[in-house]
């Protein structure tokens, strides 16, 4: 046990089976980046002989395999102990060392994706706050390695204690894991059907263009003679019969939903809460298996979001922002997908202790309608008009439509805008057809900042923002009064908490 203790203060490599991974992933970003150069290679007209293709292919592997061999040698972990670091040494050529300061560390992963399951081997990914990507990376290690590494990292005690310890829970760990939820198969399915709809469409649209264009550009490199033409296609499309043309969009949204819905089946099957005395591990994904942690001290920002059919279904979409992490940030937040009404209660009592009830509550002013209608309606139609008359007059009716899809869009927004407040918590609502209830309690805010513009005196309107150490968050067209009582009361909250 004592060998096991010390090796982590000693530099060490990675499983040796990494060489391999290295090696297959050097591969991947070869043909990632090159593959035109690769297919025109092949469909030339003026073909290599066989014997200076083979000798390519073979310099490229050797060289591919010499760089896996180095990358696996240069790669150095350990920890500082004297000055409380996790030490990384990386590089061939440019070698570079990282240094982690242990109460800097946000959050740790363990995941194994599909390639780390041939060798039985795992990935433990280092986030800090601010860092939108992870900063630290060790791609080949053993499990055990894996779970003590990130034991040690997230807990306060020495490397020996924090592994002592968990020796000693190893034969009764019904003491320390409180609770395990499991999200279903079905509840998944049920959320990828419900959701990102918008996002789906896009996405298969933006697919669409971008095969075209990339079909369009191998067709020129290789001198072919049918190209395709944007005019054309357009053309052509506005060709067909406005019933014609719903449905072909009806098709595109239908294949974008399928799509998202696999896509979340995959990422997020088999998901497990497991809960603990300070955290919650979530496990889950069928061929990349990922293992992350929520520390419920660090849990800054909880949203919730859930549109008209995931509310009938009693399912919702929960994100956990921790320090320095914010919604934006969508690939390192922490997220349970269809989870089910009485399950989020009994989470989010687990991390405040009680579920957030709100006595008092602000709507913005009607005026905020007549802002947003400016904004989004009139403004545009105007630079339109201005720039390309004749372009609105010829399809006037596409902006007819537009006008009333943006108005519905603009008082459906205003209606759901809300903010709720209590003596310990504050909940802002927001949003169209996807609901997002966005909790934070008093004491954990940085600051808060009222405004109001000139113009808004007499009306006596003006926002709000709240600062946190998960982004910040903004509300405008409230009454300006019951701003600065709430405001003073942030700021003596705050100011109690800094004082402790």
């Amino acid at each position: 046990m004592e060998e096991k203790l010390n090796s982590f203060f000693q530099p060490q490599r990675q499983s040796k089976t990494g060489i391999v991974l290295l090696f297959i992933y050097n591969i991947g970003m070869v043909i990632k980046n090159l593959w035109v150069f690769v297919i025109l290679f092949f469909v030339r007209k003026d073909k290599a002989e066989s014997w200076i293709i083979a000798l390519s292919i073979i310099a490229v592997l050797l060289i591919l395999i010499v760089s896996a061999v180095l990358q696996y040698y240069h790669f150095k972990y350990y920890i500082d102990d004297e000055n409380n670091e996790f030490v990384i040494h990386e590089g061939i050529i440019n070698t570079s060392v990282t240094k982690i300061k242990k109460e800097n560390i946000q959050e740790v992963n363990i995941s194994q994706p599909f390639v780390h399951r041939f060798f039985n081997i795992y990935k433990l990914e280092i986030d800090t706050p601010g860092s939108s990507e992870k900063e630290v990376k060790i791609s080949a290690l053993t499990k055990q390695n894996a779970i003590d590494l990130k034991k040690y990292l997230l807990t306060e005690n020495n490397l020996e204690n924090s592994l002592s310890k968990d020796a000693e829970l190893t034969d009764n760990q019904q003491i320390e894991k409180l609770h395990s939820i499991k999200i279903s198969t079905f509840s998944i399915l049920k959320y990828g059907l419900t959701a990102n709809y918008v996002r789906s469409f896009l996405a298969m649209i933006s697919l669409v263009i971008y095969g075209f264009s990339e079909l369009n550009n191998l067709l020129k490199k290789i001198e072919f003679d049918t190209q395709l033409d944007y005019d054309t296609v357009e053309s052509k499309f506005l060709a067909f019969s406005i019933p014609v043309i719903l449905a072909i969009v009806l098709v595109v949204v239908i294949i974008g939903i399928l799509i998202n819905t696999i896509r979340t089946l995959i990422k997020f099957f088999n998901f497990r809460i497991s809960e603990n005395n300070q955290s919650f591990s979530f496990e889950y994904g069928l061929f990349n298996t990922r293992n992350s942690i929520v520390n419920k001290s660090k849990v800054q920002v909880i949203t919730e979001t859930q549109n008209w059919i995931q509310k009938k279904m009693k399912i919702s979409y929960v994100k956990f922002l921790q320090i320095g992490k914010n919604e934006e940030e969508e690939k390192n937040v922490a997220a349970i997908p269809g989870i089910n009404n009485t399950e989020k209660a009994n989470l989010i009592s687990t991390i405040w202790k009680e579920n957030p009830v709100f006595e008092n509550k602000l709507k913005p002013n009607f005026r905020l309608i007549i802002v947003h209608t400016f904004q989004w309606i009139v403004l545009p139609l105007l630079l339109v008009f201005f720039i390309e008359k004749d372009l609105l007059i010829n399809y006037w009716f596409l902006a007819v439509i537009y006008i009333v899809l943006a108005e519905i869009f603009i008082v459906i927004s205003f209606r759901n805008l809300k903010l709720f407040y209590s003596e310990r918590f504050i909940r802002l609502k927001s949003g169209v057809w996807d609901i997002d209830n966005r909790t934070f309690e008093v004491e954990k805010l940085q600051t808060v900042k009222i405004s109001q513009y000139f113009w808004q005196r007499k009306t006596n309107l003006g926002s709000i923002t709240f600062y946190t150490s998960a982004g910040r968050f903004k509300i405008v067209a409230l009454n300006f009064k019951k701003l600065k009582k709430l405001l003073n009361y942030c700021i003596y909250k705050i100011e109690i908490q800094n004082n402790k």
